[in-house]
């Protein structure tokens, strides 16, 4: 039983240092200096909402009704990327989708100031944009179909529409 879970963790992935990496420091990142700008409460509200559009996107890769559905539609029909072992959901795939985004969307917002909302969207749609191409070179994520210029499309906006009225509405 045990072995069955540690195997399910795709611990053994190629690159998955990156991932973990990536995650734990933006975590930490996020959690010490959100206290610039951001409550507890925009803190929390921020990641449990981007963390939970992180979880559906995992849940794609899980089975379930959900998982089943968002499997059919993204991946069987587009099949745009793979994280890891494209059979197995590991660790990194987890970390990947339910750390990093809300991480970056926490730091984005405790930065982000009407004066600065381009420069900061176009900032951390560059840093999206570098842990894509590092997920890529360590080996961990690999590309079906999908590009660069897809990715820009939706970094930008995200930081320069989506999560701006997201802190609005919350407030």
């Amino acid at each position: 039983m045990l072995e069955q879970a540690i195997q399910h963790l795709d611990l053994s992935a190629h690159g998955l240092w990156f991932p973990i990496t990536v995650s734990l420091c933006l975590f930490i990142l996020a959690f010490f200096l959100f206290k610039r700008k951001l409550t507890w409460r925009d803190f929390y509200i921020t990641f449990s909402v981007v963390g939970f559009v992180g979880w559906i996107c995992w849940m794609a890769l899980l089975d379930g009704f959900v998982g089943w559905l968002c499997d059919v539609i993204i991946t069987r029909v587009f099949n745009v990327i793979d994280l890891g072992d494209s059979k197995v959901t590991g660790l990194g795939d987890i970390l990947s989708y339910t750390f990093i985004p809300p991480s970056l969307s926490v730091l984005f917002l405790t930065y982000l100031t009407a004066k600065n909302k381009w420069v900061l969207s176009l900032l951390f749609c560059a840093g999206s944009l570098l842990i894509e191409y590092g997920m890529i070179k360590s080996g961990y994520m690999h590309l079906n179909g999908w590009f660069f210029i897809y990715s820009i499309v939706v970094y930008l906006l995200v930081y320069a529409f989506v999560l701006p009225w997201h802190i609005a509405f919350i407030k």
